[in-house]
């Protein structure tokens, strides 16, 4: 978020009402001012490792609905059902997809509008069914473990192997703004990933660089990346 959004957000904690769902480094931004004011807060994640995060101080207004319907779902197709909405992504938290159920937690002020008008995703029937926050409160995100093998570091590289596709079109991608790296955009083709950095290609995918594996005797670095699944 901008600086201006993110002081409306502390604005919100001090008005004893919770923000918008955060991203981590957001969040970090609205508790160290909250601390500086000496106020009260708490922060409120759906599950633990969730990345939108909210922040408030004793009203926390939100709902979690489990999405039914008798066909399979991506992760994909959700997040772009809301979009075709009009859902802002500051109204909605991370997306659960748990053995063939499907569940997602919005912001109260939204609630009435998706149980009125959120019934089709794609050309597909479903019912929102509201739920208790508890119910995926021990929820662990699933993995696809990935091992690849590059001769450099820079996000460029690791892209085109994961793809796969050229370095060329890898920088295009780039350059286009289709790549976040701990929830900025990156503007940075040289970027070196570092472990426990979190990437997203738009169309691809969501991905953690999880360690060095080994480095081969060409000189170049056997790598595990974990893609969310």
């Amino acid at each position: 978020m901008e600086k201006f959004s993110l002081n409306n957000q502390i604005e919100k904690v001090l008005r004893n009402e919770n923000t918008s769902f955060l991203n981590p480094i957001d969040t970090r931004y609205v508790i160290n001012n909250l601390k500086k004011m000496n106020c009260d807060y708490k922060v409120f994640y759906l599950f633990n490792d969730a990345e939108k995060l909210i922040v408030y101080n004793n009203n926390l207004n939100i709902t979690l609905f489990e999405i039914k319907c008798n066909f399979s779902l991506t992760h994909r197709e959700i997040l772009g059902s809301l979009f075709s909405h009009n859902i802002s992504e500051e109204v909605f938290g991370d997306i659960i997809i748990d053995d063939n159920h499907y569940y997602i937690v919005v912001l109260d002020k939204i609630k009435n509008y998706l149980i009125t008008n959120y019934n089709k995703i794609g050309n597909k029937k479903i019912e929102l069914v509201e739920c208790d926050l508890n119910l995926v409160s021990n929820f662990t995100p699933k993995f696809k473990e990935i091992n690849i093998q590059i001769s450099s570091l820079r996000i460029d590289a690791v892209i085109s192997k994961l793809i796969p596709t050229s370095r060329t079109i890898s920088n295009e991608i780039i350059s286009s703004q289709k790549v976040v790296v701990n929830y900025n955009l990156l503007k940075n083709k040289n970027y070196v990933l570092k472990e426990n950095d979190v990437f997203s290609i738009r169309g691809v995918g969501k991905f953690k660089f999880i360690k060095i594996i080994s480095m081969t005797k060409s000189g170049k670095y056997q790598i595990m990346v974990n893609k969310y699944i």
